[in-house]
C-alpha cells in the first residue's frame, strides 16, 4: 500500500524509500484517490533528491556524531555549558545512530514534549523536603528545538550532511511569557549580604557594577591591568570588550590579589566533598577558583534565605536599570551592557515607572548644568572676546 492512514490524523501518510534513503509525511489529503497522486509526486521529488545528493557528494550523518562535532567546535567555545548536557539528552532521547535526513517533525515533536516534562529544583519546604517545579519553555526552546536547528544548520552548511527534508522549526517553538525585568534592589543586596559568604558578596556587587555575564566574570588576572583600570573580557559571541575599573569594582579586584596564582574570584572551601557534575574534590579549608555551577549553587542555596526571588543574570538588568535611572543615557547603558542593538537596550525602560525615567532625566540635566558651571570657572581672555559680540 503506498499510502495508508494512522491514528489521530484525518490525512493519508506516505513512507517509502529510495538507495537507503526515508521519505516520511503527510499528503495532506483524506481522499485516497488524490493522496496517492501527492505520493507520486513526492517521490519523483524524493529522486530529484538522491540524484542531486551523489552529485554534491553530500553524505548521510547520524545525531550522535552531528551532536559531538559541534560541542567540539561551537558549543565549547561559547557561553553556555548546559549546552553539553542537552545534546547528551537529544542523543539518548532521539537515538544517536538516526540519520539527521531521517529526524522529521514529528521526532521533534516528541522530543519537546519528552522535555516539557522535565523538572528541575525549586529549593526545599520548612521540612527540608527537596522541592521540584516544572522546567520552563525557555529552558525546552533552548535545550530541544534551538539547539537541534543548530547542529541542522551547521551540519548542512559546513558539512556537506545530507539533509533533504528538516523539520519546520519555528513551528516546535513554545510561547514563551514576557518576563519583566528583574532588579535587585539596595535593600535585597543588604540582605544577601549577611548570608553569602564574602568572597560571594564581592562577585555579586562585582557583577551588578559591571554588567558582566557569569562566564565572563569568572576573570583571570592576566584580564586585569590596575594600571590602566580596565579589566579585557571575551563576551557573548565570542566578541572582545576593555572596560574601565570604575573605582569600587578597582577595590573589590584590588582586595583579592594574592589570594589564587590565576583566577580572580575564589571560595575557601567549607567542607570536604566532591562535586557531582565535574567530579573535582574539594579540601576543607583550602581556597578554590570559582566555577560556572559554582556560582549557580552558591545563588540557589543563599538566595532563598535572604527572601530574594532572582536569578543570577538579574545582575546584569540590575546594572541597567541602576544605569538607565542614574544617568537616563541609554546608548550609555547599550555601550556598558554590550548590546549589539540599541533595541535590546530599550527593553529596561518597559519595566521602569515614570519616576525612573524623571529621576534619570534630572540626573542628566544635573549633570549638564553642573558642566556649565565649571566652564565658568575659566577667565577668558580679553583678546578671545573680540568679536564675538557687536
Amino acid at each position: 500500500m503506498s499510502v495508508f492512514k494512522v491514528r489521530n490524523s484525518p490525512f493519508y501518510q506516505f513512507d517509502f524509500q529510495i538507495q537507503g534513503l526515508r521519505f516520511s509525511g503527510s499528503t495532506k489529503e483524506r481522499n485516497e484517490r488524490d493522496a496517492k497522486e501527492v505520493e507520486k509526486a513526492r517521490r519523483a521529488e524524493a529522486k530529484r533528491i538522491v540524484a542531486d545528493n551523489a552529485k554534491t557528494g553530500r553524505k548521510p550523518l547520524t545525531l550522535g556524531v552531528a551532536c559531538d562535532r559541534w560541542w567540539d567546535e561551537v558549543g565549547r567555545h561559547g557561553s553556555d555549558p548546559d549546552l553539553e548536557r542537552a545534546l547528551e539528552w537529544l542523543k539518548g532521547h532521539i537515538g544517536p545512530q538516526v540519520a539527521l535526513h531521517d529526524i522529521t517533525d514529528d521526532t521533534v515533536s516528541k522530543a519537546v514534549e519528552a522535555r516539557r516534562k522535565h523538572v528541575m529544583k525549586a529549593g526545599r519546604d520548612d521540612k527540608g523536603k527537596q522541592l521540584y517545579r516544572p522546567i520552563g519553555p525557555r529552558t525546552v526552546n533552548k535545550t530541544v528545538t534551538s539547539l537541534l536547528s543548530r547542529v541542522f544548520t551547521r551540519a548542512k552548511e559546513n558539512w556537506n550532511a545530507m539533509i533533504h527534508n528538516p523539520p519546520v522549526w519555528k513551528n516546535h517553538f513554545l510561547e514563551v511569557p514576557k518576563r519583566p525585568i528583574r532588579e535587585i534592589t539596595p535593600a535585597e543586596d543588604a540582605r544577601l549580604d549577611e548570608v553569602e559568604s564574602l568572597e560571594f558578596a564581592q562577585l555579586r556587587e562585582f557583577a551588578e557594577i559591571m554588567g558582566f555575564r557569569r562566564k565572563e566574570v569568572l576573570l583571570v588576572w592576566t584580564q586585569v591591568d590596575f594600571e590602566l583600570a580596565t579589566v579585557a573580557i571575551i563576551g557573548k559571541g565570542g566578541v572582545p570588550a576593555i572596560l574601565p575599573l570604575p573605582r569600587r569594582a578597582y577595590e573589590i579586584l584590588w582586595s583579592l590579589r594574592g589570594h589564587h596564582k590565576e583566577h580572580v574570584f575564589t571560595f575557601v572551601a567549607q567542607r570536604t566533598r566532591v562535586c557531582p557534575k565535574t567530579k573535582k574534590k574539594f579540601i576543607k579549608g583550602q581556597r578554590y577558583p570559582m566555577t560556572y555551577y559554582g556560582i549557580g549553587t552558591n545563588r540557589r542555596r543563599q538566595w532563598p534565605k535572604a527572601g530574594v526571588d532572582a536569578r543570577l543574570h538579574d545582575t546584569r538588568h540590575t546594572t541597567g536599570m541602576r544605569t538607565l535611572r542614574t544617568t537616563g543615557n541609554l546608548k550609555l547603558a547599550q555601550r556598558l551592557l554590550r548590546h549589539t542593538d540599541i533595541k535590546t537596550t530599550a527593553k529596561f525602560y518597559a519595566d521602569a515607572d515614570l519616576n525612573d525615567i524623571r529621576n534619570g532625566m534630572e540626573a542628566t540635566a544635573e549633570n549638564i548644568n553642573s558642566q556649565k558651571k565649571s566652564q565658568t570657572n575659566f577667565s577668558v581672555p580679553p583678546k578671545a572676546m573680540k568679536g564675538k559680540r557687536k
